[in-house]
């Protein structure tokens, strides 16, 4: 069997391209997927009509639904509500649940919140990950059984490529912490990160060399739904799991309709116990 999983970042609704959403909407539903991953951003502005649009959204999808917040979900206007209570609306609209987990025969999926009401920086869009947060992850995967592939969903990029530190100011952007996150991400054997917020949809690669030797691919996706869409067509990515192999590819909005790109951003394939234990 395959497990099939639709990586869906930044959709914000409140700006959302005209049209995008009901046919989005209708390409989902019919890849008969086993998990939509959303990592934040769903709203424009946390006002309750975008977490409103946002729930329909979800109720029409046919397959359960994974979702982590991102800045935008964070009111920027109702200051006591961002300080004293930042969620309420998510939970409120969406889900009680702030760093949801999944996971099935083939993929252990966990979430991870990376947006916050504050940091000590001008700008309160960047994300962060706590240490404690870090120290949980082990027992986040410990408490779930073993599957050959394991996915973190995050709102904010904890790797750059090359073209992405030249357009959007680097490591600036990276989530407070990534550094230690990967550290230990890698440790625990995680082969894939799924984030946005950048709006641009790209790879890259976190290798540990020697005896643990491991890589850890972080994929970025573009924005699912928004206008604001930076040079990239609205798009998401398509996972793919089977026979301890995961594919990653780009479905991008055409004139056409949404397309999957036929090559393939990311292949990670493992050996089964048999060999890696020769």
């Amino acid at each position: 069997m395959t497990t099939s999983i639709a990586h869906l970042s930044d959709l914000h609704f409140g700006s959302e391209a005209p049209g995008a959403a009901d046919e989005l909407g209708e390409t989902l539903r019919g890849l008969h997927l086993d998990l939509v991953l959303i990592s934040g951003d769903l709203t424009m502005a946390a006002r309750n009509r975008e977490f409103m649009a946002a729930r329909r959204f979800v109720d029409t999808m046919n397959a359960p639904v994974l979702m982590v917040p991102g800045n935008h979900d964070i009111s920027p206007y109702k200051l006591v509500e961002r300080f004293v209570q930042p969620y309420r609306r998510w939970r409120r609209h969406l889900t009680t649940a702030i760093e949801p987990s999944w996971c099935n025969d083939d993929v252990a999926v966990i979430g991870l919140n990376t947006a916050r009401r504050m940091r000590f920086k001008l700008d309160w869009s960047l994300g962060s990950v706590s240490r404690a947060q870090i120290r949980a992850l082990r027992h986040r995967f410990k408490a779930m059984s073993a599957q050959p592939f394991r996915i973190v969903a995050a709102h904010h990029p904890f790797l750059m490529d090359g073209e992405t530190e030249g357009v959007h100011a680097g490591p600036r952007q990276l989530v407070n912490r990534a550094s230690r996150a990967l550290a230990v991400l890698a440790a625990e054997r995680v082969d894939v990160v799924a984030s946005g917020h950048l709006h641009r949809t790209y790879t890259a690669q976190y290798a540990v060399k020697g005896p643990a030797a491991h890589t850890l691919h972080v994929i970025q996706a573009g924005t699912a739904l928004s206008a604001r869409t930076r040079g990239e067509p609205n798009s998401f990515n398509l996972i793919r799991a089977t026979d301890r192999r995961l594919t990653v590819h780009i479905v991008r909005r055409t004139t056409a309709g949404w397309t999957e790109d036929t090559s393939t951003l990311v292949d990670i394939q493992k050996p089964d116990a048999a060999t890696a234990a020769s």
